[in-house]
């Protein structure tokens, strides 16, 4: 079931960015940035089917914290990378 949401999360994410591209019509993006940027987005959605989840009571506590310790590593990679492109003068 989770897979299912993850997947979901992701189509959506993709449908989302190509239905409403950047701001800036001009300045393409690099192809790392996009996808640190999705994946981030994937990373949140995910932090938040832990919180419906236990609010539904599908999963214990336990099972929240853990998920969220596993998903934090990864976003703070993914934001720290995407906060080195803002550093170093890439467009956001």
């Amino acid at each position: 079931m989770i897979e299912f949401a993850v997947l979901a999360a992701l189509a959506l994410v993709v449908a989302i960015y190509l239905a409403f591209p950047g701001a800036e019509e001009g300045v393409a993006e690099p192809a790392d940035v996009a996808a640190l940027r999705a994946r981030r987005a994937v990373l949140l959605h995910e932090l938040r089917e832990l919180n419906d989840d236990l609010a539904a009571g599908r999963i214990a506590e336990a099972d929240r914290l853990a998920g969220r310790r596993a998903l934090g590593a990864e976003l703070r990679a993914v934001t720290e990378a995407l906060r080195m492109h803002d550093d170093a003068g890439v467009p956001s």
